[in-house]
């Protein structure tokens, strides 16, 4: 995609743009998309808010590199949560426990970030933007699918490929309403702790890939 904020050359303009970038996460987990402003952003990295606007076209700018960012350094980490490494791959149970544990870890220990992804996401005009960061999503889905696949058989159902990507997205749908939303069926009908609900997408995902 077309870059719409200004590449630095200077060692020192290069560390502005990442304390901008860290300060706009920040913002984003803490305030929220509709609190995450120019100015706030600007004063958190330590800059004077016209600075912000030499280098990004407007805010919209700002926030695609930061969250674009935020998914290069995630994928730059050695053993990521969906990396085999990270996942204890003796069983397929331990498998499909480790990568609940990965994907719920995602979702509470960031949900203001995530929420504030998933509005952006919805209400960008970039395509090009919107199909970098499902991409980025994507392959998440993509690599801890590997590593269920490594179990493939001991995995039953008539076609593994699409009940390991159909169960891992049915878990992540899950738990990204219960991290995201304040109100759904999920909170009203079935209140349960966070370490009950992994329990039971864990069962759940099992059955799944275990069936006929």
């Amino acid at each position: 995609m077309k870059r719409d904020f200004l590449v630095p050359q200077q060692d020192r303009s290069r560390k502005t743009l990442a304390r901008l970038l860290d300060a706009t996460i920040a913002a984003l987990e803490r305030d929220g998309l509709k609190g995450t402003t120019i100015p706030r952003v600007a004063a958190a990295a330590g800059v004077a808010s016209a600075s912000v606007y030499r280098r990004f076209r407007d805010r919209a700018a700002l926030l695609r590199a930061a969250f674009l960012n935020a998914f290069e350094q995630s994928v730059q980490l050695e053993g990521g949560p969906f990396e085999p490494a990270s996942i204890s791959t003796r069983s397929l149970d331990e498998a499909v426990s480790g990568l609940v544990g990965a994907i719920s870890r995602q979702y509470r220990e960031h949900p203001g970030l995530l929420r504030a992804l998933i509005r952006f996401v919805e209400t960008d005009t970039d395509e090009a933007f919107r199909k970098k960061a499902l991409g980025y999503v994507a392959d998440s889905f993509l690599k801890a699918g590997d590593v269920l696949l490594m179990f493939r058989n001991r995995i039953t159902h008539t076609n593994p490929e699409r009940a390991v990507l159909f169960g891992l997205l049915t878990v992540g749908t899950i738990l990204e309403v219960r991290a995201l939303e304040d109100v759904s069926m999920w909170h009203e009908l079935l209140p349960i702790s966070d370490e009950e609900m992994e329990a039971e997408l864990t069962r759940s995902l099992l059955g799944y890939l275990r069936a006929a």
